[in-house]
């Protein structure tokens, strides 16, 4: 029950945050969950290959979201209420890996922040080596996030994004 729980509050995150309309055919499914952790996929219609992959710790209300643009990570707080246009870092630390984060934008209560490519391979190595993550947005006090269980959602959203030669295109097949 928790699991399809986060799946559907994974998958409100989702699509709430995506500017482009929604089709009939449009599909999400979960790819795997681990812990608190939830992978997901969407794509265009039954048939066609993953055009945005998720992963996501909605207990503590961060996701890692990839695009044909690049890797994003987004941090949502219901309790937030952010004026447009908010500027600052969101800085993340995994054991001895650490980065800051630029925000390029937000809603009321999310903001987004581009993941460098040099960075992603890195940070996924040390997040399945870690037991949490801490996250720092802004001026805000930092905040813990469990990476218990999280290897089996990351591999499966490493290998919807093709991250680190898990795919060799985003929802294509590994093993081909």
């Amino acid at each position: 029950m928790f699991r399809l729980g986060l799946a559907a509050m994974a998958s409100a995150l989702l699509v709430s945050t995506n500017p482009r309309p929604s089709g009939a055919d449009e599909r999400m499914r979960m790819l795997a969950t681990g812990g608190e952790w939830v992978a997901m996929a969407h794509s265009d219609s039954m048939i066609a290959h993953a055009d945005m992959c998720a992963v996501a710790n909605m207990a503590s209300g961060i996701i890692f979201r990839a695009e044909a643009d690049g890797l994003e990570f987004r941090a949502t707080n219901p309790n937030w209420s952010l004026p447009t246009d908010v500027e600052g870092t969101i800085i993340l630390v995994v054991g001895e890996w650490k980065a800051s984060l630029e925000i390029s934008s937000n809603t009321d209560s999310m903001v987004a922040a581009g993941v460098a490519t040099d960075n992603v391979v890195p940070m996924f190595t040390a997040m399945d080596k870690a037991s949490s993550m801490s996250v720092t947005i802004g001026k805000a006090k930092p905040f813990q996030v469990s990476l218990k269980g999280s290897t089996r959602a990351t591999n499966a959203f490493r290998t919807c994004a093709g991250i680190n030669g898990n795919a060799k295109t985003p929802g294509s097949n590994p093993f081909e």
